[in-house]
């Protein structure tokens, strides 16, 4: 966590804690005799704690008790202490040390937890156990569906008709979001989803000066500047702390310990492989096959999934504003099963959920590196941004030119139990690297974004894989005007359109495409809108089940290499309902579809007629021609 206020709403995936789970009245706490109570910790005793300065074995910190606030959380004091120590009384508060276990005449009585960002001396918040005892205790709640505003609205949401022919389409009161109007699952938006969570997170907050967690680090290894600024965006509001560290999480440390141990250093795997991204921080108390660490929330999530590691710990970096340690994970094992005010929970046997990205590149003569793997967080929210990271990195990394750039991307995501979805994108530079950035508006990250989020089941993401061939020019050519060739057409005789395209440091093309006119037109004249493919949706209905929306997210626009003609069709119409859609219904049928007893029917939009022409490069620029049609004489 940064240097705020720990975040106490379940902000992963929209998950909603049943509140009918209670703490029970009698601490579960009470029944362990190597405890201490809270109420026979005073001023003025001393004793110890247990940390990782270095390496993997804890180490002995002394600890002086300053006093006890009361109420300092719900239902959850907190312990002031001194913690006099050659490394501590110059690194003060420090990130990393969450959880490491304070004893007071041999007895356990909390985790080392908060402190005061710019703190001149080593005071911290200790959480007392028996809260962290009761988060162990506590049964794992079920895992209720995504609310309908964990669905952001596109970026694209209230544009003019043109620039998206197809209709939006609404989810018919399914996805209704809280401020009004329609989501849209197709149109998944990451850093709206991002913005969604750090906006929650600042209500929790409030905005005031307060004493804040000791800090669980996001320590980040194998990332180049630009991932590390997208990684800062997308996690900084949330109240995270990213740094930039090392560590790939791969491999397992030749001298790391086989198991936890109580003030044991353990990290929170986000991802691990050619990037990598972990919180670090301390196990308070072990327990069988249970943990208990931090002494806070790492994000306030609740139910959770996170693999997580025994952790190596290298240095601890002191700062005036929070210190933090430098480590890396050490040797994978169990996961993060709770998330909660008073610590995390982990399961040390259960296995966590995670899906392997793998990213090929192509057309880069010389590169060392071509195949690069991450293992990612089965995570609602970080999934699509890891995977976002895993693609983008290996691509800056392996194409950091400062010169014109494009790229073609296939990816293969395989849904268990669904198949394997094929996703094209593709992207252009002008002068700049590409940049995990660019990856977030992408098909794969809006497809993980929209299958991780989706209402109706849990979906589990088996494998990433990506191959993407790159090209060192800028392949795009720009609608520079278009021309009728004939002014007026027979009816149904196709009209005849020749375009003028410049391609980026070339000279200008022409090109002449054919788009069919409805035969029944005759007598009047006709608009034909000229847009690139990749900006065309094509007609889908709105999705009321995972296949439904796995079919619209396959080939969701026509192809991105391809100009679309798009002809509104006068006085026409169409629907769309549950999963099918009719484009052009015979005058009357809407009257039949209407259900005067029910709301719940299809919905309607204004008929098109697209015609796609293949352009062997990407098209930028819009156009509209007008032809008239001569009445037909019989």
């Amino acid at each position: 966590m940064s240097s705020s206020t720990p975040v106490l709403l379940g902000l992963l995936g929209g998950v909603v804690i049943s509140a009918a789970i209670g703490y029970g009245v009698a601490s579960a706490a009470t029944a362990r005799g190597d405890l201490m109570p809270l109420e026979k910790v005073k001023p003025g005793m001393k004793g110890y704690g247990l940390t990782v300065m270095s390496g993997t074995k804890p180490e002995k910190f002394d600890v002086e008790i300053i006093g006890v606030l009361k109420g300092f959380r719900p239902d959850q004091d907190l312990i002031l202490i001194k913690t006099p120590h050659p490394r501590l009384d110059i690194a003060h508060t420090v990130a990393g040390m969450s959880g490491s276990p304070i004893y007071l005449e041999g007895k356990m009585i909390g985790a080392y937890a908060y402190g005061w960002t710019f703190g001149s001396e080593p005071i911290a918040g200790v959480t007392p156990i028996h809260n962290m005892i009761d988060d162990q205790e506590k049964p794992i709640p079920p895992l209720f569906k995504p609310r309908t505003n964990i669905f952001p609205r596109s970026k694209d949401a209230g544009k003019s008709a043109s620039v998206m022919p197809t209709p939006k389409r609404s989810f018919a009161g399914l996805f209704d979001a809280a401020a009004g109007g329609a989501s849209n699952v197709l149109a998944y938006d990451l850093e709206g989803h991002a913005k969604q969570l750090a906006d929650k997170s600042k209500r929790a907050l409030g905005g005031s000066k307060t004493l804040a967690p000791a800090s669980t680090p996001i320590l980040l290894g194998g990332m180049n500047p630009s991932s590390l600024h997208a990684m800062e965006s997308m996690l900084e509001p949330m109240g995270l702390e990213p740094l930039q560290a090392g560590g790939s999480g791969k491999e397992v440390a030749g001298d790391a310990p086989t198991n936890f141990v109580d003030g044991g250093g353990i990290a929170v795997q986000l991802v691990r492989g050619d990037i990598s991204a972990m919180g670090l921080g301390t196990v308070t108390r072990v327990e069988g096959d249970k943990l208990v660490a931090f002494g806070h929330p790492m994000m306030g999530g609740g139910a959770s999934d996170m693999p997580t590691a025994i952790a190596k710990v290298h240095w601890i970096l002191a700062s005036s504003n929070r210190s933090f340690k430098i480590g890396e994970a050490a040797r994978p094992m169990g996961t993060m099963v709770n998330d909660r005010q008073a610590s995390i929970v982990v399961d040390t046997k259960r296995v966590a959920s995670t899906f392997p990205v793998t990213v090929n590149i192509e057309g880069v003569e010389g590169a060392k590196k071509t195949k690069w793997e991450s293992i990612c967080s089965h995570d609602p929210f970080m999934a699509p941004m890891l995977a976002a990271m895993a693609i983008g990195n290996p691509l800056e990394t392996t194409t950091g030119e400062r010169g014109d750039t494009t790229w073609r991307m296939v990816t293969k995501v395989k849904v268990a139990g669904y198949g394997t979805i094929t996703l094209r994108d593709f992207g252009a530079t002008t002068g700049e690297p590409i940049g995990s950035d660019s990856l977030f508006r992408t098909k794969v990250v809006r497809t993980l974004g929209s299958l991780l989020n989706n209402p109706w089941e849990d979906v589990r993401i088996e494998s990433v894989e990506s191959t993407v061939k790159i090209t060192f020019s800028r392949e795009i050519s720009m609608i520079r005007g278009t021309q009728v060739l004939d002014a007026e057409l027979e009816p149904g005789e196709p009209a005849r359109i020749k375009l003028e395209l410049v391609p980026y440091l070339g000279k200008t093309e022409t090109k002449v495409i054919e788009v069919p006119i409805p035969k029944d037109y005759d007598g009047e004249e006709i608009d034909i809108e000229l847009s690139p493919g990749y900006e065309v949706e094509r007609p889908r209905a709105a999705p009321e089940s995972v296949a439904d929306l796995i079919a619209a997210l396959t080939d969701p626009t026509f192809p991105e290499e391809s100009l679309v003609a798009t002809i509104r069709l006068k006085g026409e119409n169409g629907a769309a309902f549950r999963g099918n859609v009719a484009e052009r219904l015979p005058p009357g049928a809407l009257d039949t579809l209407k259900v005067s007893a029910s709301s719940i029917g299809p919905e309607t939009f204004g008929s098109v007629q697209q015609t796609s022409h293949p352009m062997k490069r990407f098209i930028v620029g819009r156009d509209r021609v007008r032809v008239k049609v001569r009445p037909n004489v019989k």
